[in-house]
Formats: structure tokens, C-alpha cells, sequence
């Protein structure tokens, strides 16, 4: 069998752009889940709470999250959570109030001009929050699909957070048991061709198996159980980014630094034999 240090050079080649390739996708699957997790719990950074929250839900509404969150800061001109005045601060408290009482119409607007002032209506359009949030909104960086113009759009997010469905982790189960399974079968071939050690070898080749499936059924566990399965998903994650990328660099050390073994007359003599 030959070793990566000892294959010709275009062949060589191919197996490095193709480690370069794999490893950009990889790259790019980490960012694209730091972009739709860091914020679940409100606050930038990838957190055992943002993972939580993914997956179990935090119980409590989305629109309450939100206003409390990033959206708090919206609730002033400035665009400043620091310069918040009272009043602004009791608005958002006003409509987390609202969501924790299952969002009565009665509280949301009223004909009453006078009492529809200090309704939930009156204060998501004072705040410019129907500005960005409804169906036709093409300002820069709208979110015209998830809408807050009526009553009946801003139900959808005063319902409590119970995370994925189970619908959507089965999707994502199926998908990625399949990709990265397939991704680290590669290059696991690859770091099993090399000439290091055979226990690093192995430790590696079994490493990323195992930790896609801590990863994924640690989703499930986190949709279950809750908070207490997170730390599985967060070690499991640095477990993977860290076989990975370790696997990559040695394979290329040995198809590009690694001189290739010179055949001995007895080993040639064996390999015809």
C-alpha cells in the first residue's frame, strides 16, 4: 500500500486541492452556524444558552426575547441601549407583560383612540418596529417575513419558545449524518495513508465519527432534556473542528514535507515475490 508521501505528483495535487476544498466547506458550515445560533439567546457569541435555545426553546415568547434582545436598542432614537429612558424601557416591559398573559386582543388595540395609545399596536408603530417587520417592508436589512403589522402576524411570535421542531431535526439529522460522515471518511483515508504513528492514526480516524454523533444526538438530547445535554453538543462541536483540522495538516504535511520512502532490495524483492 502507498503513502501519501509517496504518490506521484499530479496525484498528490488533486488529494491537496481536494483536502483545500473540503476544508473551505467546513469553514463555511461553521460560520453559517455561528450566524443562525449566537443569537438565540439575544447576545453575540456562540453560548451553551444560544444552543439551548436552538433546540429546547427558552419558554418564553419570541417577540418578548426580541425586545428584550437585540431589538431593545431600537426602542431609542439614538439606537443606544445606554440612553433608554424610563418610558421606553416600561414599553418593552409592557409588551413582555402582554406575551406572559397569552396576548389578549384587548391589550393589543383598541376604537378607542385615547386608550389605543398606550396599547401593544400603538407602541411597536411608535417605536418603528412595523417600519422593518410587515409584508412589504424594502428598506436595507427588512425582515418582511416575520411580520408585526396586525394582530394576527404578531400572535406567531407570542407563543412560548419550545425550539426545532422535531420535523426540521430530522431533516437536519438525515442531512448531516450523511455529509459529514462522508467528509470525515475522506479524510480519514487521507490521515490513515500517512506515515505517522499508527495509534494517531487511529485516534483521529475514530475521533470525527464519533464526534458527529455526540453532535447530533446531542441535539436530540438538548430537545429533550433541555440545558443539561449543551455542554455534550458545545465539546462535541470542538471535538470535531479539532480531528478535522489537525487530520487536514498532517496529511499535508506528509504529501508535500515528508520525503518519500526509499525501497530497500529486500522490500522490492518481497512486493514482486
Amino acid at each position: 500500500m502507498k503513502h501519501l508521501s509517496d504518490l506521484d505528483f499530479p496525484l498528490r495535487l488533486a488529494i491537496s486541492m481536494f483536502l483545500v476544498v473540503l476544508t473551505s466547506g467546513f469553514a463555511v458550515s461553521e460560520l453559517y452556524l455561528m450566524h443562525t445560533t449566537e443569537m438565540a439567546d439575544g447576545k453575540p457569541g456562540l453560548s451553551l444558552d444560544d444552543i439551548t435555545f436552538q433546540f429546547h426553546g427558552s419558554g418564553e415568547a419570541r417577540l418578548a426575547m426580541q425586545v428584550r434582545g437585540p431589538m431593545k436598542k431600537y426602542f431609542t432614537e439614538s439606537e443606544d441601549e445606554s440612553k433608554l429612558k424610563s418610558e421606553e424601557l416600561a414599553d418593552i416591559e409592557k409588551i413582555v407583560a402582554w406575551c406572559q398573559k397569552g396576548a389578549p386582543r384587548d391589550e393589543y388595540e383598541s376604537d378607542d383612540k385615547e386608550k389605543n395609545k398606550t396599547l401593544v399596536a400603538n407602541i411597536l408603530f411608535q417605536h418603528g418596529c412595523v417600519d422593518c417587520h410587515e409584508p412589504g417592508a424594502t428598506m436595507k436589512g427588512n425582515k418582511h417575513d416575520s411580520p408585526l403589522d396586525c394582530f394576527e402576524h404578531v400572535c406567531k411570535f407570542t407563543k412560548p419558545d419550545t425550539g426545532m421542531d422535531a420535523g426540521r431535526l430530522l431533516s437536519l439529522s438525515h442531512i448531516h449524518l450523511l455529509g459529514m460522515g462522508m467528509m470525515f471518511l475522506l479524510v480519514g483515508v487521507a490521515v490513515a495513508l500517512t506515515r505517522f504513528p499508527s495509534r494517531l492514526r487511529a485516534i483521529l480516524v475514530f475521533c470525527g465519527p464519533l464526534a458527529i454523533l455526540l453532535d447530533i444526538f446531542g441535539w436530540w438530547g438538548v430537545k429533550w432534556y433541555g440545558a443539561t445535554v449543551s455542554p455534550m453538543v458545545m465539546f462535541s462541536g470542538a471535538l470535531m473542528f479539532g480531528t478535522f483540522v489537525f487530520s487536514v495538516v498532517l496529511s499535508l504535511y506528509d504529501l508535500w514535507l515528508r520525503k518519500p520512502h526509499v525501497h530497500t532490495h529486500h522490500e522490492a524483492h518481497e512486493a514482486t515475490a
